[in-house]
This record gives structure tokens, sequence and C-alpha cells, in this order.
């Protein structure tokens, strides 16, 4: 009768414990969702607000001041036991600038933050106020942040691949005419 040395028998049990656990973790790649952050963008016909003097026309010549949203970032950061929530931090870098007929030191506006999915139907809407001080300057650039809860288990989407988050400033109609004038739309 043979006898294995006990350095074959452990080097055995290592490759079997080592074979084993590399099936599991391929066995994992396939249910595993890819944490991939949804598409965001400012919304063209909605990237700036001007605010009128009231006694005058809605024109450049008669304009308070305007704030434009210049850039976009966004962290996303996925939770839940099936990784089927999704928090989207968006932060928008946003310049206000002095217009002909300015007076005071600040204004604001409200601008929106939502969520579609890629057909583009709304799931969810949240607007936020947004407040500046310009002082004696002409313009200020600065940041302004906000955030999304995506449910990504709603409609049976997975990932975040499936939403796309949209932001700009609220207009009425007046506002939105002027903006698509203004932009050639």
């Amino acid at each position: 009768m043979r006898r294995a040395n006990s350095s074959s028998v452990g080097a055995s049990i290592r490759a079997g414990m080592m074979l084993a656990a590399l099936a599991l973790i391929l066995a994992s790649c396939g249910t595993q969702q890819t944490k991939v952050c949804p598409r965001v963008a400012i919304l063209n016909h909605a990237s700036s607000i001007t605010k009128f003097s009231p006694t005058g026309p809605m024109s450049p010549a008669n304009a308070a001041y305007s704030i434009e949203m210049t850039d976009i970032k966004m962290l996303c950061k996925y939770g839940g036991g099936t990784l089927s929530e999704l928090e989207a931090n968006v932060e928008v870098l946003v310049t206000a600038r002095r217009g002909p007929k300015w007076q005071g030191s600040g204004g604001g506006a409200v601008y929106f933050v939502i969520v579609t999915d890629r057909s583009g139907t709304v799931l969810a809407k949240r607007t936020f106020p947004i407040r500046f001080e310009l002082g004696n300057k002409a313009s200020l650039d600065f940041r302004e942040g906000s955030w999304m809860f995506v449910d990504l288990a709603q409609g049976k989407r997975t990932g975040g691949a499936a939403f796309e988050i949209w932001t700009g400033f609220q207009l009425t109609d007046d506002e939105l005419r002027y903006n698509r004038a203004r932009l050639g739309l």
C-alpha cells in the first residue's frame, strides 16, 4: 500500500479550493448587475433663464440678469441588497450675469432635475431653488448641487443605463419662447 505524502495532499486540497472559488466567481459574473450611471445632460432650451425689468419688453436691452448652466457632472451610488437603488448626485456649473436693467445685489430662479427612461417618459421630477449674490461683480460662476433617487426595479429596468437624467431651469411659456427665439429653435 502506497501512502501519499502530506505535502501532495495539501496541494491537492488547495488546488480544489481554488477551483471551487474560481467557479463561484465565474458563476456570479452572469448575475452581477453592471454599475453604470445614467446619461446626464442639460436641456438646451432650458439651459438659461433671463429675468427682465417689469417696465419693459422681453429684450436683451431690458434684461435685469441672466443665469446659465454651462456644465454638468454626476456621481452615482448604488444601494439596496440587489443593487436596485441608485442615488444620483448632480452638480451644475452656473454663470449669473448682470443685465443692463440690473437692480439690487442678487437674484434667483428654480431649476429642475428629471429622471426619464430611454424613451423619454418622465419617471420623477424635483425642483430646487437657486440664489446668487453678485454684489458689484458683472458675473459670477458657481456650482449648484442636487440629488435624485432612482428605483432601478421600476418598470423591470436593470442598471443605470436604462435611465437618463436631465436638468434645466423651470421656465414660463414666455421665457421658453424667448430662449427658443434666442437659440434659433
